[in-house]
């Protein structure tokens, strides 16, 4: 990210003991562009009536990352080690950086012709993937000419060549008579043979009407193939286990005599709740020069991409643990908080994509986790909609075989990223507590449902309830929450999830660097179960404000369930007092466990 000159909005870390074999990093790439830029993956219809040529371009092909989507669907096995590395993709970070100007240089060219395009980078299986995926989109087929593919050295095999996923390539479907002018961009103007060992831009195929894939070598046709057996029609008959999922509370968790400021500490120091700022701080997260909220100072990070305006895009990526107990409700639940976290900043969420972790999908009880995990996501993006259109869920990816050869695969890890659009970024609020004397309010209901939670260790108790996502509970409070934004209203403003209230209370008092301006006072007299109103990981926020008269107003109109449970006060203190228990917990003191990660 640092080379490229491309800012990391923030992210999320996870840690569970599914990961110790299989560690998982899920990527989003965001990027800007007006309507009528959009150049399509496929070739253009147009090539029915004008020869089309296929032009690879960037990095010489090698050996690195031969095999690597296959290796990506194998158990990882230690013994293979060797196997493994070569089946890597290699990162030139530099080259790309060079690879992004020749391009725009490229598509300025192609803008300025009016040519019509087709433009894919090279990602799993190379140039047998890309080069068929390119025609197929566009009922095209395609003759490949391994001998004109710019290598790395001359001993490589051709499935090699043709399925290496050596990294910073891209191909595009052009006019053959602009082909040559196209490569110059890149060979010429941008020198990129010098740059790195016979990198550059090169013809090496034909588009076709007759819709076969066909692959050539030293004079010889080694693949003829209808191009549709290769990418649209790959099926797998997959069948799923399905087991009985319990979404009701059939009796109350015993948390009577469970000492609550000794779960309020313990959470605090876990490092899965602990500050992440030693992680994200490794990253440029200001290059461009339009970060408005960094990583860590409220639920989702903005940019202000347009320079001439004030209109901001926030950006939040989640997951959570729930896999195991409930899947669809982890899918569901991803989607809600990643939505939360956009709402909590005053963005109207506008688009989703996601990274879709299991298993080995040929076991019954990893497919079905799948399923119910794709059908939460749909329903969430769904129902938290706020018009007659889902979310739209723009892009995706799934990644199967996240699996040992002991048999331990993660757990189902789907990963939601979320933007949204802030008409104003000048109304945006962070999380932390500022001032003294601010009225704290939380919205949204809490429920004993402690399944897979960050206090279900402290429950004496198995037949517990995963956190259930009620998306018509949800959907209005996200619309309360952007109505006190459009009336200034919100002082700060943190969504509940992974550590409840509780977890959300204390970074709010913290900050993003640990150093807390103000303490609380709560008060929980209202409730006969301090642990479910402090731990309950249901979802919802909580809002500091100072005009609490008409707060209450706007939530009371959106029928939204609220407490005030609160104040900020000048002592660095947190306070509770309930029906049965007072807790003074000091500042210091969490200020110490939670940042402990950070040294």
């Amino acid at each position: 990210g640092n080379p490229l000159g491309v800012p990391m909005l923030g992210g999320e870390t996870l840690y569970h003991n599914s990961y110790n074999d299989n560690c998982l990093v899920n990527v989003a790439a965001l990027g800007l562009i007006t309507e009528d830029n959009i150049i399509h993956s496929y070739v253009p219809q147009v090539a029915k009536t004008e020869p089309y040529v296929i032009v690879l371009f960037g990095k010489s092909t090698d050996q690195t990352g031969f095999g690597g989507a296959s290796f990506s669907s194998k158990t990882l096995d230690e013994d293979a080690e060797e196997e493994n590395v070569g089946a890597v993709q290699v990162h030139d970070p530099f080259l790309k950086r060079v690879l992004v100007e020749a391009i725009k240089s490229c598509l300025k060219f192609i803008k300025q012709e009016n040519i019509e395009i087709g433009f894919k980078d090279l990602g799993a299986g190379g140039i047998s993937c890309a080069t068929s995926e390119i025609a197929v989109a566009g009922g095209f087929g395609v003759n490949i000419n391994l001998d004109n593919v710019n290598v790395s050295s001359d001993n490589l095999n051709p499935e090699v060549i043709a399925c290496s996923e050596t990294q910073e390539r891209f191909c595009m479907a052009v006019p053959k008579k602009y082909a040559q002018q196209i490569c110059d961009i890149f060979n010429i103007q941008f020198a990129l043979p010098t740059l790195y060992p016979n990198a550059g831009a090169y013809i090496i195929g034909d588009v076709t009407k007759e819709t076969d894939y066909k692959i050539s070598y030293k004079g010889q046709e080694i693949c003829n193939l209808p191009v549709q057996c290769i990418t649209t029609e790959v099926k797998a008959d997959r069948k799923p286990q399905h087991r009985i999922i319990n979404r009701q509370v059939n009796q109350q968790p015993n948390t009577a005599d469970i000492d609550i400021k000794h779960v309020c500490l313990e959470i605090v120091k876990d490092k899965m709740n602990g500050s992440k700022q030693h992680i994200y701080r490794h990253f440029d997260n200001a290059v461009k020069g339009n970060t408005v909220v960094y990583p860590g100072e409220a639920d989702a990070v903005i940019i202000k991409p347009i320079t001439d305006s004030n209109v901001g895009l926030a950006v939040s990526m989640d997951s959570n643990l729930y896999g195991f107990s409930d899947p669809y409700t982890c899918g569901a639940s991803a989607v809600a908080e990643s939505v939360r976290n956009l709402i909590s900043v005053g963005a109207n969420p506008i688009a989703l994509t996601d990274c879709l972790n299991y298993g080995n999908p040929e076991k019954g009880s990893v497919f079905f986790d799948f399923e119910q995990g794709v059908q939460g996501i749909a329903d969430a993006a769904t129902k938290l909609s706020f018009n007659s259109e889902p979310i739209p869920i723009i892009s995706g990816n799934v990644s199967f075989y996240n699996e040992s050869k002991s048999g331990n695969a993660v757990i189902p890890s789907p990963v939601v990223c979320a933007v949204g659009k802030l008409d104003n970024i000048e109304a945006v609020k962070t999380a932390q507590f500022f001032e003294k004397n601010l009225t704290i309010i939380c919205i949204g209901k809490r429920y004993s449902e402690f399944a897979s939670t960050q206090c279900e260790p402290f429950i004496n108790q198995t037949d517990l309830v995963t956190p259930q996502v009620r998306f018509d509970d949800e959907k209005v409070q996200n619309k309360a929450i952007l109505e006190l934004y459009n009336h200034n209203l919100i002082d700060s403003c943190h969504d509940i999830s992974t550590g409840g209230a509780w977890l959300s209370l204390v970074e709010m008092v913290l900050g993003e660097r640990a150093q807390p301006r103000v303490g609380v006072e709560l008060n929980y007299h209202h409730s006969d179960d301090l642990f479910t109103q402090l731990f309950s990981e249901n979802g919802g926020f909580i809002c500091a404000v100072k005009n609490r008269e008409q707060v209450q107003k706007i939530l009371e109109q959106h029928n939204v369930y609220y407490t005030t449970i609160g104040q900020t006060i000048e002592q660095k203190v947190v306070k509770i007092t309930a029906k049965h228990c007072s807790i003074v917990i000091d500042l210091q003191e969490l200020k110490e466990f939670w940042s402990q990660y950070n040294h």
